[in-house]
């Protein structure tokens, strides 16, 4: 009689922890029976713990141990991207959400539309690259854009409060920022801006990368941070 093999799996999503982090907040729960990798890209990063022949209780032990230490960073126990997180998370809200992108240049909108049923509750993305956009099209007055450049906290606060002008719209995101500048302190600023009109917050943050790196953690970050003001720290999707 040939004993059956079995291996327990589960897969945590997590956001803003690289691997020198994890291993230390996580590194001494790996035993010689219980296997937990870590990998990140772009700030997203995968959680695969797993033991072999054993039943699953001892991985349940372990699993709840990562969630409370990682209670921070975690989105997902289902094992999904951002972008389909963001829009099941929406979906079950019945809510609409607009995109205004300068940096990210349409990024954000693409990858949400990756998403089978984006349809149902994305309304509209509005790439503004250009600061003739920015005023034509999200009405930043131009004062903002002349007195604090479009970098700035105050011209990103104008553009969301643009895209969720739309009443059709209940949340928002936007984004402007330097993918790269000839000056380097300034290469990877980013603003992003993310909740609804009644609740919005603004943040200034800083990437290292490529362009094409900065443009895709800014679009992380800003999905990330949208769906944890949508929704509870407690709850995972």
């Amino acid at each position: 009689m040939t004993d059956k093999h079995y291996v327990y799996q589960c897969v945590l999503r997590t956001f803003g922890l690289d691997t020198a982090r994890f291993e230390k907040i996580c590194g001494d729960l790996r035993t010689n029976e219980i296997s937990i990798e870590f990998f990140e890209n772009c700030l997203e990063g995968v959680v695969t713990i797993s033991k072999n022949n054993v039943d699953s209780v001892a991985l349940e032990s372990i699993l709840t141990k990562i969630n409370v230490r990682l209670e921070d960073y975690i989105y997902s126990d289902k094992n999904m991207d951002l972008n389909e997180c963001l829009v099941k998370l929406l979906i079950k809200k019945g809510e609409m959400l607009g995109v205004a992108e300068s940096i990210t240049g349409g990024l954000i909108s693409s990858t949400l539309c990756d998403v089978d049923g984006a349809s149902k509750v994305f309304y509209e993305g509005i790439v503004t690259y250009n600061n003739g956009a920015k005023v034509r099209r999200l009405h930043v007055p131009a004062t903002t854009l002349e007195e604090h450049t479009a970098v700035s906290k105050q011209t990103c606060e104008a553009m969301i409060k643009g895209v969720l002008a739309n009443k059709a719209t209940v949340y928002g995101l936007a984004t402007t920022g330097y993918a790269s500048h000839q000056d380097d302190d300034l290469s990877g600023l980013v603003y992003i801006g993310y909740g609804s009109l009644a609740n919005y917050k603004v943040e200034e943050v800083m990437f290292k990368g490529s362009r094409n790196v900065v443009r895709k953690k800014a679009c992380n970050y800003a999905m990330f941070k949208l769906i944890k003001l949508i929704d509870s720290v407690e709850r995972k999707y």
